[in-house]
């Protein structure tokens, strides 16, 4: 197991490591959390509901059990509805591209279908609803919330994004000019920190995690070139508002409830993109289930509220609201 399985934020849950898919004899991860008072009364007259979650990184970095980048108030949510939780490792550029990163999204949802799978990971008298699902993620783990609704729809119930990462064609990413990331900001990178680590690809390399701070230059270099596109792909499918404009999802019924909460003055992920995901998503799928959260705030607002610098717990104003409107759909009434 992870040694940053020892983080304080995650004492209330027992945890597995286990491996969901290979490539190329590299094990592609992810980590059970159960959670303790789930261990006391395991008989329970219905099983467990599931949450996934997808960390962020920009799709270069980050490691499921970083425990700095994991929102509280979604583990204490899911604490108290006494649901197992799965956070997911997944393949990084730019030794992947997208279609890579989306292959592990759909081998971890096929993997989490197998019958015995999951089973075989949980202590004796715990039972888990692997059709009762909330998906949650941070920036690009936002990203791969969204996508994963595309790859197990009818499974998840409901779907919550932490200023993820939407607009991918927006000039944040793909133009090179002076960015000012973070507050306070990250230094401009030297163009041959990214360029010195493609020289250095031989093309067979697989990256599936990084404790986050080892590979944030090499991020923050890919935005501030603006060369997510040329690491990422450019196929329409990859990009959540083309998919959106391409009419793949028309109904309703066909995409849960979301919950998308994003910082105003956000220098990582600019809030301009949630803006124009959500117009388009009303356009495109008229009477979808949606709930969006617009509060002060950097990168990372609900672990670090502007002004305090406190993480938002379950007695957030916001964090009510959104969570009363979740409890709508998850855990479903039939769990």
């Amino acid at each position: 197991m992870s040694d940053l399985a020892g983080s304080p934020k995650f004492a209330n849950f027992n945890i597995t490591d286990f491996t969901y898919t290979t490539v190329d004899d590299t094990p592609i991860e992810a980590s059970l959390l159960i959670p303790k008072t789930l261990l006391k009364s395991p008989h329970r007259s219905k099983p467990a509901p599931l949450a996934i979650r997808f960390h962020g990184g920009f799709l270069v970095t980050g490691h499921r059990l970083y425990a700095d980048w994991y929102p509280q108030f979604i583990l204490d949510f899911c604490q108290h509805h006494g649901a197992a939780v799965i956070t997911v490792d997944y393949r990084l550029l730019p030794e992947a591209k997208g279609t890579e990163i989306l292959q592990d999204v759909k081998a971890f949802y096929a993997w989490l279908a197998k019958p015995g799978n999951l089973s075989s990971l949980l202590p004796a008298g715990v039972e888990v609803d692997i059709g009762n699902l909330l998906v949650t993620g941070e920036s690009a783990g936002g990203y791969l919330a969204f996508m994963s609704a595309l790859v197990a729809p009818e499974a998840i119930r409901a779907v919550v994004m932490h200023y993820p990462m939407l607009d991918l064609r927006a000039p944040h990413y793909t133009q090179a000019y002076t960015k000012h990331i973070f507050d306070p900001p990250v230094p401009q990178i030297p163009k041959a920190v990214l360029d010195g680590s493609l020289a250095n690809l031989k093309g067979n390399e697989v990256v599936a995690s990084a404790v986050p701070l080892a590979r944030v230059p090499l991020a923050m270099s890919m935005v501030q070139q603006g060369r997510f596109e040329e690491l990422f792909g450019s196929g329409r499918s990859l990009y959540p508002i083309d998919v959106l404009d391409d009419g793949v999802v028309s109904e309703s019924s066909r995409l849960p409830a979301m919950w998308i909460l994003h910082g105003k003055q956000d220098t990582a992920v600019p809030v301009e993109g949630t803006h124009k995901f959500v117009e388009k998503l009303r356009e495109k799928v008229p009477g979808v289930q949606l709930h969006v959260t617009i509060e002060d705030g950097e990168h990372g607002f609900d672990n670090h509220a502007a002004g305090s610098g406190e993480a938002a717990t379950l007695e957030t104003a916001w964090v009510k609201e959104g969570v009363e409107f979740m409890e709508k759909f998850w855990p479903s009434r039939s769990a």
